[in-house]
């Protein structure tokens, strides 16, 4: 069988924004300036039939609750999506939703049709994402402030970095919306700052840090916890994670992994990888990133985790400063959006 969905992308005036490669982290468009762009793919079954197909696939295939795994591919300027073979895309009513990371997307869910041998088609609009950070450091949390003054960022030191003009408002977001979260995980007395000693590097949707050699103890520990404060994965499987091991300086690198995932518990998820340091290093580092759903705790999760398509995240922190604030974290946020 042949059976494939084709998304394809337009501009605000209507012009076709074409996909220019596909990355180890996401797409790149044809645009000035181009980044890597995470995208997030959700799609389910419209009728009983087509779920049905969807789940005898996944069972044949051994995937977990809630996932459909297709392959993704750049042809012609645009994303295809197949089977991870000839049979594993049923034909079907499917609904889709496609998020672009740093773009507003208007499409919600969109009904797309696969005939037997044949294909589906999607266009999804993009715009921009106008937003800004306004950040306000000023009686900050001393934690985090030790944090950034022993950061450099882009060249800059941190807390210079976080008002740079050029660089990108969703990466400040990122950066202060992940050291508030380690501010008071698992708890506000016994954090998990304490631990990190700078940050190494900031994406869209996660840090590289140096911390602690201790980090990776103190996790195991949280596991331990009748509470179960963490969960550990074992090995992270995303090929996304392994550029932490090419974050490490060279001089430093060998002796450092393997790699192991851990995942805090609830809502939204904070996952830490930790390179396990060699014997004897006084320091480690650590792939930190917050996920909208936990995929060890609910099935919700396990769908919104299984969306999140290209080992990328469709996580946008500028969206999710508004749920951080509502809970704990909401007393180390130090920016407003603009």
């Amino acid at each position: 069988m042949n059976e494939y969905i084709e998304v394809g992308f337009r501009k605000p005036n209507g012009q076709r924004l074409r996909v220019k490669r596909q990355l180890p982290g996401g797409i790149e468009f044809e645009e000035s300036d181009p980044i890597e762009r995470t995208i997030g793919l959700q799609i389910s079954a419209r009728n009983d039939v087509t779920r049905l197909r969807m789940r005898h696939i996944a069972q044949i295939k051994g995937w977990d609750l809630g996932q459909f795994k297709l392959n993704a591919s750049v042809e012609d300027g645009n994303l295809v999506f197949r089977g991870v073979d000839a049979d594993a895309l049923p034909e079907g009513f499917y609904a889709l939703r496609v998020r672009v990371e740093e773009v507003r997307t208007s499409q919600q869910t969109t009904s797309v049709d696969v005939a037997h041998d044949g294909h589906g088609t999607l266009s999804v609009d993009v715009k921009p994402d106008g937003r800004d950070v306004d950040v306000e450091l000023s009686g900050a949390d001393a934690g985090i402030k030790r944090v950034l003054d022993a950061s450099t960022i882009d060249g800059f030191p941190g807390e210079q970095w976080l008002t740079a003009p050029d660089c990108r408002p969703t990466r400040k977001a990122c950066a202060l919306n992940l050291l508030a979260t380690l501010r008071v995980t698992p708890t506000k007395s016994a954090n998990l700052l304490a631990r990190v000693q700078e940050i190494v590097s900031v994406m869209n949707d996660r840090i590289y840090v140096k911390a602690d050699s201790t980090l990776k103890t103190r996790l195991d520990a949280l596991v331990a916890d009748p509470n179960r404060p963490f969960y550990a994965e074992g090995p992270p499987t995303a090929p996304i994670h392994q550029r932490l091991l090419d974050a490490i300086p060279a001089a430093e690198k060998p002796g450092f992994g393997p790699l192991l995932s851990y995942r805090a518990e609830g809502t939204p998820s904070m996952q830490i990888v930790v390179a396990v340091p060699p014997v004897g290093s006084p320091h480690t580092y650590a792939d930190i990133d917050l996920d909208l759903g936990n995929p060890l705790q609910d099935a919700l999760g396990v769908i919104v985790h299984a969306g999140e398509l290209l080992d990328g995240k469709e996580t946008n922190h500028l969206d999710l400063r508004k749920t951080l604030a509502k809970g704990k974290t909401g007393d180390f946020l130090y920016y407003t959006i603009v």
